[in-house]
């Protein structure tokens, strides 16, 4: 009986069901979410997988041979956790799954084709330890009392001798025992500062450097918002124009009361090129955490608009509109006013300018009104200059990590990670790796050798820095065992690292034995310099499906 191509649905949309194909009657098996597929997948639900993401080749037979081919598709095939490149022959049992995060299709043949059992290796013969002992009833033997007493003495001095060694072997070993302990706490703080370059230099090819330029769409529309500004210019008494904040910009960007606090005035418009476009460009740090590919950072590194916007303008005016959208007040503020806000929670956006329709977006358990874009994500490694792109795979919907992708054909190197949350105390020392924009850069002249462009080009060539320190502190962001307390400021390791700012942000943290235990992710200044890292815990998290307690 020939035997039947079998799809089981682990995971996704799909998932519980199963399909049969005739290896006789079918050709190949395409796997996408286009219709003419013949392992189709739900358009909105699966949405990793390509229109046509790979294919199975049936080549009949008894049992018939299948190759599975990637198509070229945007997230990766993979058999059994393993990124396919080319074709592989499948066998039964073995996982697809159509990109990282996405559905899971167990490959199997019904029935099963019998596969020999292997020759079972024989059990060697039977050797006795004294080959010239032979059976006791078949040999009579007399022996006298003198001999007797001989062999009980020979026993007992042997047995005292073993007894010796034994008591000897036991002082050895617990005297290195003792050794080994005293060794430890003598060495436990010169060790690991003895490993630090060794860190370093070990490390060195999984910290990467990121470029990042991004802005902020209206999902309906897909167009860029922009901060809708006003002249600053009002006229006094007499009719005569004059400034409304003397000695700032021509136009002013409008802020709006709105439920208790100050919104930005939003629109999909440019205002003629005098709105201030809701964006950026910056640097950041991260590092690679899986040999395919997959990279941990910041979230305000990757995911800009899911974090504190930063305001460019030195002065803006809180406007107060009636019910017909005419201005009634307008007071002007200092940028030390401006409100903490997080692009990604926008709820005020008109048509057009002042005049227009106003929009108050209400956020929803489901779906986006507003989302953020990277226009580029470059992701450069140490002391290289050719930039990947990389993209965003992952993002925590709590706390400062993200993770992106990159593909490369080769294995990357990973670095060690030990989520030590419960054990971790301040003292323990920690290293720091990443590119903070205030070291001096280093940079290369690129001649092009192609034909077609003939012009040269200076890139900056990225070269870590480390720096060196302590836990300082840990501060728990959630509520402990015995009190009711927690921390506002979140679940971080307060640093001594002082020698690293803006740039290291999603660099990684290690111990002393080179093990990432955080992720870089912010400073302040005060009267003194202290850092922050965000526990691995949340970046191994992101690596996961974890189901919500």
């Amino acid at each position: 009986m020939e035997s039947k191509i079998v799809l089981r649905y682990r995971t996704g949309s799909k998932q519980g069901t199963s399909a049969e194909f005739a290896p006789a009657s079918t050709a190949n098996i395409r796997f996408g979410r286009e219709s003419v597929c013949e392992a189709s997948f739900d358009a909105e639900k699966d949405d990793v997988v390509s229109r046509q993401h790979c294919r199975i080749d049936v080549q009949a037979g008894d049992p018939p041979v299948c190759n599975l081919t990637d198509l070229g598709s945007r997230n990766g095939t993979f058999v059994n956790r393993q990124r396919i490149s080319g074709s592989v022959t499948l066998r039964p049992g073995d996982i697809i799954q159509l990109g990282a995060g996405g559905p899971e299709v167990e490959f199997d043949l019904d029935p099963r084709p019998v596969v020999a059992k292997p020759t079972r290796l024989a059990d060697p013969p039977t050797v006795p330890s004294t080959p010239d002992l032979v059976p006791v009833a078949a040999v009579k033997t007399v022996v006298g009392k003198a001999t007797v007493e001989r062999m009980i003495q020979h026993s007992e001095k042997k047995s005292r001798k073993w007894r010796i060694v034994a008591a000897a072997a036991g002082l050895l070993v617990m005297g290195l025992g003792i050794a080994e302990i005293y060794r430890t706490r003598a060495g436990a703080k010169a060790d690991p500062a003895q490993g630090v370059s060794d860190i370093a230099t070990n490390n060195m090819d999984s910290v990467v450097f990121f470029e990042v330029g991004w802005k902020v769409v209206d999902t309906e529309s897909g167009r860029q918002l922009f901060q809708v500004t006003m002249p600053n210019k009002i006229n006094d008494e007499q009719g005569n124009a004059k400034e409304m904040v003397p000695g700032a910009p021509p136009d002013l960007p409008i802020f709006v009361p709105l439920n208790g606090q100050l919104e930005p005035m939003l629109s999909t418009e440019d205002g003629g090129g005098k709105f201030r476009p809701i964006g950026g460009r910056h640097t950041g740090s991260g590092f690679v955490v899986s040999t395919d590919g997959f990279i941990l950072t910041n979230r305000h590194v990757a995911a800009t608009w899911l974090t504190r916007y930063a305001f460019s303008d030195p002065v803006g005016v809180v406007v107060q509109f009636d019910n017909d959208m005419k201005i009634k007040n307008v007071t002007p503020i200092g940028a030390q006013q401006f409100p903490g806000w997080v692009p990604a929670n926008a709820q005020l956006v008109v048509s057009g300018s002042l005049g227009g329709g106003l929009h108050i977006l209400q956020k929803s358990v489901s779906g986006k009104s507003i989302e953020g874009r990277c226009d580029y994500m470059d992701i450069t490694f140490a002391k290289n200059r050719v930039r990947i792109p990389g993209k965003l795979a992952r993002v925590s919907d709590q706390i400062d990590v993200a993770m992106v992708k990159i593909d490369m054909p080769r294995q990357l190197h990973k670095v060690e990670l030990l989520d030590n949350y419960s054990s971790v105390k301040p003292g323990d020392q920690v290293v720091v790796l990443g590119y903070p924009a205030a070291s001096p850069i280093v940079v290369g002249n690129v001649e092009q050798q192609d034909a077609f462009n003939r012009t040269s080009d200076a890139k900056l060539i990225p070269d870590p820095t480390l720096s060196v320190g302590n836990i300082g502190r840990v501060i728990r962001g959630q509520a402990g065992l015995t009190e009711a307390t927690y921390s506002m400021f979140g679940d971080v390791y307060q640093l001594t690292v002082n020698s690293t700012g803006p740039g290291n942000s999603g660099g990684p943290v290690f111990d002393g034995h080179g093990r990432v235990i955080g992720i870089f992710t912010s400073g302040t200044t005060s009267d003194v310099k202290i850092t922050f890292a965000v526990p691995i815990r949340y970046g191994m998290e992101l690596m996961g499906t974890n189901r919500v307690m």
